[in-house]
């Protein structure tokens, strides 16, 4: 009985998080230290750099 009350908790939460997920994300990247943690960190992916690269250079 416990793990399907915990599947289910799980489940409400991933669909709250699903629901409200870009005000979260601009909640959280309107920090500008997790912004700039996030934007380094996506930059230090080669195949990610190399699009947004060249996407902004067209």
């Amino acid at each position: 009985m416990n793990g399907i009350i915990k599947w289910i908790i799980i489940a409400c939460f991933a669909s709250v998080f699903y629901q409200y997920r870009y005000k979260l994300l601009n909640g959280l990247l309107s920090n500008f230290t997790v912004r700039r943690m996030v934007v380094r960190a996506a930059m230090s992916l080669p195949w990610l750099r190399s699009k947004f690269l060249g996407a902004a250079f067209r």
